[in-house]
């Protein structure tokens, strides 16, 4: 469906799934990252933002990267990379530019038709290739050639592309054409990842697999789709080949993992390709039959969306029940279990989860974890705060990052700095292995922020339990500072909100399986931003009242603010900030379990309407929020500079600080 986004047939959204919904749709976790390398021997994967993550079973879908890319050249492979620079250029090219795609595959040539038809007619569009369809039947390539024929796009074959510079192309004959853009379809080899692995490749570089798509030299390995290269039945890189690959690939991880027979993935040496021609109208090709015509378009776009649509929300999994062989029944854990301290997690899997931390030699810390309570160095006052919840989303990682952020917001607030931290961890009970992961990941999470704001985790305590949660406990310091109390609020201050509301009434969307994966990716962004340096903004620019915005909403926190006070204040609902989807969601009637508690507190508010979404969006229970101050009238310019400075992008002015009363205006 690319090429038929291209043509200005398809909306973005038309042709991607929605991966995180369908993740949590098949109730699978999903983790956001970039693979850096694969640890065969010890089973795990390692990642640039989280911690290694162990596997019994490996499924690599992958894809291929583009042969031969240069810094001249925009690649179609891979599409993530490639929509937002052709978006981004498509409107630049001029009339009369010259426009080259290099491949003369089904891709290339369809790329081509479709930007003859998103282009203006004067801009000039060439296919080089060395073949026009490699692997087709010549009835297929005789209509190609005369649809760009008639379509006005030049096509010269036996052109083997040598070099690309920003203006021009040249053989390996020293033949060279003028170019102002370039655009990359030629053939796929395998990411480098997978040579640096121990894998057996073939000489491309792709993971060799056998019949059931297990890997020949790994048992605990499985591959499809452009990354594999099936022994016996090599066939060209196709979708195609994906697609049918899918059912059977889901069904041998399974058996696999319960050690029954895998089924035979047989791949058929004749298939049915449809390639549109960018004009509504498109070409049929099976081994030697070929026809065109709008029909076929047609046919294409009705598989195409209809295919689509049965990955698209809402997603309905149906669950699966197994016959467990009788070793998986022998291993699992006791069904009658303990209460007390017999529902700790084991000594074998908490130390080893404990010794895959980082060291928390920190110069406050006499006695760390290990000993049977923590012996802390203090020269002043502490401040002492506890936080946590059940996990929020499916990535134990950023889960524990989250609840890391959010437990610190309390010291930050008061303007302190933490000094230690104890951990009140919960894991589901499952085997042994699964549950030190899921503790390690979730604990790595909270360290990996513990550390950053100079907080060593000194301790805690472990449970068996219904579901992931994380509780920490804070002791702070002030540092010779005054403490930031919520009453210290002065009258005609500015009131400032540093991160945008609607975490809750996200979060519920997502664990309704109604949140955007885009949505998704900017509300995490948010829960995983510290506080620390805004909290040093506000602080420098004359705060005098400070409180996170947490649980009770804005509203909430906001009353208590001007109760403690003394004061009262005016709120204008146009300056909040908010997180993209939270007023449509509030609209729809998506709220977090909180809502309807939280919306009392707007008993104190005059200018209610508790229908509108802005409104409602102040009673929004916010999760790792950003902090609310008051501060100076005369230093408000120079705070939200320094705060966008710092990364604080939607800090805003939400109000004043009056003499008396709670006001909402618009």
């Amino acid at each position: 469906m690319l090429p038929g986004h291209v043509a200005g047939f398809y909306r973005h959204e038309q042709m991607h799934f929605d991966l995180p919904r369908l993740a949590s749709a098949a109730q699978a976790r999903f983790i956001h990252d970039e693979v850096t390398h694969l640890d065969l021997d010890n089973q795990q994967v390692q990642m640039a933002g989280h911690p290694p993550l162990r596997f019994d079973l490996l499924s690599i879908n992958l894809g291929g990267v583009p042969l031969g890319v240069s810094q001249h050249v925009i690649p179609v492979k891979p599409i993530g990379s490639f929509l937002p620079r052709w978006e981004s250029i498509q409107g630049d090219i001029e009339p009369g530019a010259r426009v080259v795609v290099v491949g003369g595959g089904a891709g290339g040539a369809e790329l081509a038709l479709a930007m003859r038809t998103a282009l203006p007619a004067s801009v000039r569009i060439r296919i080089a290739c060395t073949e026009l369809l490699p692997g087709f039947a010549e009835p297929a390539r005789n209509l190609l050639r005369q649809v760009l024929n008639d379509r006005d796009v030049d096509l010269v074959e036996g052109f083997r592309v040598a070099s690309a510079t920003g203006q021009a192309i040249t053989s390996i004959d020293g033949e060279q054409w003028p170019a102002d853009h370039i655009f990359w379809v030629t053939g796929v080899s395998a990411t480098p990842l997978l040579r640096e692995s121990g894998l057996s490749l073939d000489d491309q570089g792709f993971v060799v697999v056998d019949e059931h798509l297990r890997s020949v030299s790994h048992p605990a390995v499985f591959a499809a789709g452009d990354v594999a290269c099936l022994q016996g039945q090599q066939r060209p890189k196709s979708g195609v080949f994906a697609v049918r690959e899918g059912p059977v690939l889901a069904d041998n991880l399974t058996r696999a993992l319960l050690k029954k027979p895998l089924r035979r993935y047989r791949a058929q040496e004749k298939f049915l390709v449809l390639m549109g021609t960018g004009n509504k109208r498109g070409i049929a090709s099976r081994g030697e039959f070929a026809v065109q015509g709008r029909w076929v378009w047609w046919w294409k776009h009705w598989i195409d969306t209809r295919f689509m649509r049965r990955f698209a929300p809402p997603i309905a999994v149906p669950p699966t029940e197994f016959d467990l062989p009788a070793a998986f029944k022998a291993d699992a854990p006791d069904p009658m279990r303990c209460g007390g301290c017999g529902a700790k997690l084991g000594a074998s899997p908490l130390l080893r989860a404990l010794a895959r931390l980082p060291d928390q030699n920190f110069s406050q810390v006499a006695l760390g974890i290990g000993d049977d309570a923590a012996l802390i160095r203090s020269t002043g006052d502490l401040l002492l705060t506890v936080d946590g919840f059940r996990s929020l989303i499916s990535d134990p990682y950023l889960f524990g990052r989250i609840t890391a952020h959010h437990s610190l917001n309390d010291v930050l607030a008061m303007g302190g700095r933490g000094v230690s931290a104890l951990a009140l961890a919960t894991v589901p009970l499952m085997a042994e292995a699964m549950m030190e992961d899921d503790l390690y990941q979730m604990l790595q999470g909270a360290v990996d922020v513990l550390n950053q704001h100079g907080v060593p985790l000194v301790g805690g305590h472990s449970a068996e339990g219904a579901e992931l949660s994380l509780a920490l406990t804070i002791s702070g310091e002030l540092n010779g500072r005054v403490a930031l109390s919520k009453g210290g609020l002065q009258l005609n201050q500015k009131l400032i909100v540093t991160k945008p509301l609607g975490t809750g009434v996200l979060l519920a969307a997502n664990m309704r399986g109604r949140l955007p994966g885009s949505s998704l990716k900017n509300l995490i962004s948010s829960l995983d931003t510290s506080n620390a340096s805004g909290v040093e903004v506000l602080i420098d620019c004359g705060a005098t009242a400070m409180t996170d915005v947490s649980g009770f909403g804005l509203a909430g926190h906001l009353s208590e603010m001007t109760r403690a006070s003394g004061l009262g204040a005016d709120v204008e609902l146009s300056r909040v900030p908010q997180l993209t989807e939270a007023l449509s969601l509030l609209e729809d009637g998506v709220f977090s379990s909180l809502q309807a508690n939280n919306l009392q507190a707007l008993v104190d508010y005059t200018g209610v309407d508790e229908g509108a979404a802005a409104v409602q969006l102040l009673a929004d229970p916010q999760t790792a929020g950003g902090m609310l101050a008051g501060i100076p009238a005369d230093r408000v310019t120079e705070c939200l500079m320094r705060l966008n400075e710092a990364g604080y992008t939607q800090a805003a002015v939400i109000g004043s600080v009056t003499a008396a009363g709670l006001r909402l205006l618009d």
